[in-house]
């Protein structure tokens, strides 16, 4: 589930990141925040990795709520201690409350119930959602299988960031190519998040810049 695209990595090009690692004997550090997201999960770089050049990375923050900051790190031993070193010098600890709260809710099975209902409501969202942007005229880059995200522009807009000012002004954030991609002057791509444009208020003000744009 990467962000902001929506869309995961082969087990093909995952295969050639870890050569590339291997060759130039760098580590990965696989960010795994949206996993739970996805509806059919992939082969991840650590897996392939067995965590020799990988170093796992995983929250419950994306699912559950943004207030929960738990995560875990996977990697090797000696990866792990430098790092406990460094917690213990910058934070010291987690919340030992939010720590077991998420662990009841994994153990419990209460997490997978959850997650289940999550998928099925997210499906239906972005379905919607995707109909919606073709009714619209709005060009996707890929029809997500998953998550909460979708990357798409309008065909006829270079520059997305030209948009956000006006979008401001009626209430609505938009999240332009350039914030994931700051090396770049421009980009048309824009990332959309499915749960807040299911709002007929938000399709609405897409409807009516897709007809400037047009025009």
């Amino acid at each position: 589930m990467q962000n902001p695209t929506g869309t995961d990595m082969s087990p093909h090009v995952a295969l050639k990141v870890l050569q590339a690692a291997e060759r130039h004997n760098f580590t990965v550090v696989e960010d795994d925040i949206f996993c739970d997201l996805q509806v059919k999960t992939t082969p991840g770089l650590a897996t392939l990795d067995q965590l020799d050049r990988v170093i796992y990375v995983r929250i419950f923050s994306k699912t559950l709520s943004g207030s929960l900051r738990v995560g875990f790190v996977a990697c090797s031993q000696k990866v792990a201690n430098e790092l406990a070193d460094i917690k213990m010098l910058t934070s010291i600890t987690t919340s030992p409350f939010t720590e077991r709260l998420i662990y009841l809710m994994l153990v419990d099975g209460h997490y997978r119930k959850y997650l289940s209902r999550l998928h099925e409501r997210l499906g239906e969202a972005r379905i919607n959602v995707v109909r919606a942007f073709e009714r619209i005229g709005l060009e996707l880059f890929a029809e997500p299988a998953g998550g909460m995200f979708v990357w798409a522009r309008f065909p006829h807009l270079d520059d997305s960031l030209a948009l956000t000012g006006a979008s401001q002004r009626d209430g609505i954030m938009l999240a332009p190519g350039t914030v994931f991609r700051p090396h770049l002057e421009r980009s048309p791509w824009i990332r959309f998040n499915i749960a807040v444009c299911e709002d007929t208020r938000v399709q609405h003000w897409l409807q009516r810049q897709a007809a400037d744009k047009a025009a």
